[in-house]
């Protein structure tokens, strides 16, 4: 019980803001694709789906991940839904959309908060981990993409396709009240089965966590930082760091300003920290919220490739960092 009413609550809150944002998503790219306005877009998303040998519905999504990521994975998953993605290519395409968040987030986070914190020479350091994850995954995606079998699920180019019966004489010309209709009644259910989805793998993790059941990854800190020869000072920042990357930054940057921690220190305990970091939000935040969006098979891989990635990157900065720097 003392577990179960925190994890409910977290739960419930979790629910209400992503499932406000789900909401948006989900039922405003259908009523975006209802009145077929992505043809306008087509121009910019086409040349990266034909390098990637994706369908047209990879493109439509990868732009909308520009904007919001989860609504891209919305969209995705809607053309899954539809038949028009296969299992493959769904993999690929939420992959794919995680590579804009690596621009947008360079300028909301990396520039503004890791800049001023780290300064020049470490803020580089740190940058390059986190763009080389967006080369990893775009490669990937164009390299696997060439194996990628014939599309045998959607009709037609997703930037022209009208979400409407063309039999239907009044599909051209609904009324605003019948197209809100139509997003209804198109979505509804997936809606509904997403969010059962983000409820069951939300509430299982927090009570796992809660329960002290994954305090096995903290206890890996003291090893790392010993096999690395990083003094005892830097275990605070490094296990802030794993839940907040933020304030984890801030702790470190107050170390390195008193003289406690030198700016190799701080780097390669930043690096190490990412690899046991990563893990911990893509189980807490990442694997929850994909597995509604996808399904718990398609999220989990998808989960799981991007978090490969992501330490992947790390670990080779640290490597670098350990030899040259």
């Amino acid at each position: 019980m003392e577990t179960l009413v925190p994890a409910v609550q977290f739960t419930l809150s979790l629910v209400l803001r992503m499932g406000s944002v789900m909401f948006v998503s989900l039922f405003g790219i259908e009523l975006f694709m209802q009145m077929g306005l992505m043809r306008y877009l087509k121009p910019v998303g086409k040349p990266l789906a034909r390098a990637a040998n994706l369908p047209s519905e990879s493109a439509v999504s990868f732009l909308t991940a520009v904007g919001s990521m989860i609504a891209a994975h919305t969209m995705a998953a809607r053309f899954h839904a539809d038949g028009r993605l296969s299992n493959r290519e769904l993999r690929l395409t939420g992959v794919l959309n995680t590579v804009p968040f690596h621009v947008k987030e360079t300028l909301t986070f990396q520039m503004p908060v890791v800049l001023p914190l780290l300064g020049v020479r470490l803020s580089i350091i740190y940058i390059t981990a986190f763009w080389l994850t967006g080369v990893l995954k775009l490669g990937f995606v164009l390299v696997l993409g060439r194996f990628n079998p014939p599309l045998s699920g959607g009709d037609g180019d997703a930037f022209d396709v009208l979400e409407c019966d063309s039999k239907d004489p009044a599909c051209e010309n609904r009324g605003f009240g019948r197209l809100l209709a139509d997003t209804w009644h198109a979505r509804k259910k997936m809606f509904f089965r997403m969010m059962g989805l983000l409820a069951s793998v939300t509430l299982v993790i927090q009570i796992l966590t809660l329960s002290g059941m994954l305090s096995w990854i903290e206890i890996g800190i003291s090893p790392m930082t010993s096999a690395l020869n990083l003094p005892p000072a830097v275990i605070g920042p490094i296990t802030t760091y794993l839940f907040s990357p933020t304030v984890g930054i801030t702790y470190m940057s107050n170390l390195m300003t008193q003289g406690t921690v030198s700016g190799y220190e701080a780097i390669t305990a930043l690096m190490a920290g990412g690899l046991l970091m990563i893990p911990i939000t893509r189980l807490r935040r990442t694997l929850p919220r994909y597995t509604a969006i996808f399904g718990v098979k398609n999220g989990a891989a998808i989960c799981g490739i991007t978090m490969g990635f992501a330490m992947l990157s790390r670990l080779i900065v640290l490597i670098w960092v350990l030899l040259f720097f």
